[in-house]
Parts: structure tokens; C-alpha cells; sequence
């Protein structure tokens, strides 16, 4: 037990405050193992989760590659369906008798199924934090770099200089690529909506 690779979590949200809250999806998103989450929590699973399933009251555990989006449109289908009247459908086995579509298929995105387009979100979200962090870095060694430049005493240290220099241009080339990355995803997840 002293390094698992499983995490069986019931509304691991619940009664954090928002910095936690936080501290828990950065560490649970980057958690290298499996991850089993119970949760109300719709941002937490989209961000987070890979696989999403579902429980619909007919003791059945329903894989859902739509994501939060597909359990909510399927609950206001089961909650119409009484409504509707029980004449048989014409449409054929694995299409929605209502669209004439085949069930599962992504509504909102034709171009990309719903997996593609949670991965590509969870990346986009992925690469905003991470430049948000960079961002954090290049104001710090921008920082140290002043005080380096102009110490109490005036004896300017160059070797110090050119390695917080280094380091600088370092984290500002690493930016500037998941800049690039984080445009090239937008652009493909707009592409497959369009």
C-alpha cells in the first residue's frame, strides 16, 4: 500500500474549500493510476475522467462516451419518456427511434466524437494551467533577475546573470510551445464542431 495505483473516491469534493479544491484536481488529474470517482461533481469528472458510466435505475452500470453532457440528455429522455406514447418504432435496433441517429453518436460535435472532444478540452485545460504556472515562473526569475542586476552590496554577480538568463528564456521558449500546442487543439476541437 505504500504506492497505489488505484483510488476508489466517494464525492471527494465535498466540503473542500476552493483552493483545495483545486490542490485535489491538479493531483488527481495527473494521477498516473486508475481512478474510480463517485461525484455530483460535473467539472471534477470532465476534467479527470477518461471513461464516464452511469447508473439509471435499471440495474444496469451504462458506459457513456458522451460524457456529462450524454447522462443528462439520456435522464430527460427517460423522465419524457413516459409521456410519449408506446407505439412501436419503425427505427431500427441502435438508432434513436426520435432522430432516426445512431444512439451514442456525439450531438454536439460531428466532426469529433464526444471522447475526442473531452480529451482535447481536458488538454486544453491542461496546457492553460500549465502556462498559467510558466506565466508565475517568468514573473519570478524576472524578479530575481532585477535583484541579481542591481545587489545591495554592487558587486554584480555575471555567472548568476547568465544562469537566471538561461533559465528565463528557458520557461518563455517552453510558454511560447504550449501557446502553440494550446492553439492547435482550440483549432482542431473548433474544426470538428464545425
Amino acid at each position: 500500500m505504500a504506492e497505489p495505483n488505484v483510488l476508489l473516491l466517494d464525492e471527494p469534493t465535498n466540503d473542500l474549500d476552493i483552493d483545495t479544491l483545486q490542490e485535489l484536481e491538479s493531483l488527481l488529474d495527473g494521477w498516473a493510476g486508475t481512478l474510480v470517482v463517485i461525484s455530483h461533481d460535473r467539472y471534477l469528472i470532465e476534467r479527470i475522467c477518461d471513461s464516464t458510466w452511469a447508473l439509471f435505475g435499471d440495474g444496469k452500470l451504462t458506459n457513456l462516451p458522451g460524457g456529462i453532457q450524454q447522462y443528462l440528455d439520456r435522464r430527460r429522455e427517460l423522465i419524457a419518456a413516459p409521456a410519449a406514447p408506446s407505439a412501436p418504432s419503425s427505427a431500427s435496433p441502435g438508432q434513436d427511434a426520435a432522430s432516426g441517429t445512431a444512439s451514442g453518436a456525439a450531438s454536439s460535435s460531428p466532426g469529433l466524437s464526444a471522447q475526442e472532444d473531452r480529451e482535447l478540452k481536458k488538454e486544453l485545460n491542461a496546457l492553460e494551467r500549465k502556462m498559467q504556472k510558466l506565466s508565475a515562473k517568468v514573473d519570478t526569475l524576472t524578479a530575481k533577475l532585477a535583484d541579481a542586476a542591481m545587489p545591495a552590496d554592487g558587486n554584480i554577480d555575471t555567472a548568476l546573470l547568465a544562469d537566471l538568463d538561461r533559465e528565463l528564456q528557458g520557461v518563455r521558449s517552453e510558454h511560447d510551445d504550449c501557446e502553440m500546442r494550446w492553439l492547435e487543439v482550440a483549432e482542431m476541437r473548433e474544426e470538428g464542431h464545425v
